[in-house]
């Protein structure tokens, strides 16, 4: 088993990602999704991997590695720098599934972030995946990152937009109120129930409105 590495920190991280990539147009959003969740902790690790299949050439590895700087500081250019933020290239060869959990054991991983293609439906980009073989092997949490959805496509099931009205009723209170004028009304509510406080929660809270809930 061929290991190469470029990067690692001596000590535990406060945030350990571990970014599997696979050269693919998917791996833009993998990287991008993992770099806004370590830009929002100090002194977080990005650790890119790569899986060969088969033994690399030294050649190979040396190109590979260079290619992943190159594209590392690319996404730096236009991802806030990524300052503040320890970056590692690995190259491993095996099996996929396998090197990419043993590796984020080895680093103690919080999270493995992967790219995907993104079907109409989920289980055209989940099931069968790298993705869900590596769900149920490994030692931490898995996020499918994917592009988003082009607007003419069709999905199931059908996601609708956000209210901006909500949105801006829930940051102008800090979410004391969930939903806008339209949207508070019970005659005209999806049936749905949200609550949003500071805990610890305190046992009665009259400002609590069940939208749209029968009891």
């Amino acid at each position: 088993m061929n290991k190469t590495s470029d990067a690692t920190s001596p000590n535990r991280a406060v945030l350990s990602i571990v970014v599997g990539l696979a050269f693919t147009d998917a791996d833009g959003p993998a990287f991008d999704q993992a770099a806004r969740i370590a830009l929002r902790v100090p002194h977080s690790e990005l650790h890119l991997v790569h899986v060969f299949h088969t033994e690399p050439t030294s050649e190979q590895s040396r190109d590979l590695v260079g290619h992943l700087r190159l594209y590392v500081n690319e996404k730096a250019a236009i991802t806030e720098g990524l300052r503040g933020i320890t970056v590692g290239i690995h190259l491993r060869t095996g099996k996929p599934v396998r090197e990419i959990a043993q590796f984020a054991t080895e680093v103690q991983a919080d999270l493995i972030v992967l790219g995907s293609h993104k079907g109409p439906h989920l289980k055209h980009w989940i099931i069968g995946s790298t993705a869900e073989k590596l769900i149920a092997s490994a030692p931490c949490p898995v996020l499918v990152a994917s592009p988003k959805p082009n607007e003419v496509e069709k999905h199931e099931p059908t996601i609708e937009p956000a209210c901006p009205q909500c949105v801006a009723a829930r940051r102008a209170s800090n979410g004391a109120t969930w939903w806008c004028a339209r949207h508070s009304n019970v005659e005209t509510g999806a049936h749905t129930y949200s609550y949003q406080r500071e805990i610890p929660f305190a046992t009665h809270d009259s400002a609590i409105f069940p939208t749209g809930i029968d009891f």
